[in-house]
């Protein structure tokens, strides 16, 4: 009859245990954050500032977010997007065609230089 009831309280124990410990290792890694709307609501309307500054001698385009932005040779201009915006080539040069995609609008590039010829 011990046994019985040592295994009973035992067995208790662990159940309450669990339900214990299990809210808090929810709630305890990044992801779980992340997930939370607010947190993925502005990761993804994150805008980014950059500038673009043209290496050529020649003026050049580029075109985001159906905007298009004239970079004057060896001059930068300040671009406002959302990260994960293409940055498209509006006039053709020696190192890219019209349309080619210069590059992708990261969170990481905010308030940094991008460099194009």
């Amino acid at each position: 009859m011990l046994q019985k009831t040592r295994f009973l309280v035992s067995s208790i124990a662990v159940l309450i245990l669990a339900g214990a410990i299990a809210p808090t290792a929810a709630n305890a890694g990044s992801v779980g954050n992340l997930m939370h709307p607010y947190f993925a609501a502005k990761a993804t309307n994150a805008t980014v500032a950059i500038k673009l500054y043209n290496k050529g001698t020649t003026s050049q385009d580029v075109k985001v977010n159906d905007q298009v932005y004239t970079v004057g040779p060896h001059a930068s201009v300040t671009i406002k997007a959302a990260a994960g915006t293409q940055v498209y080539a509006a006039t053709a040069s020696a190192s890219h065609q019209l349309g080619d995609m210069l590059f992708v609008i990261t969170p990481q590039l905010d308030g940094g230089t991008v460099s194009f010829n």
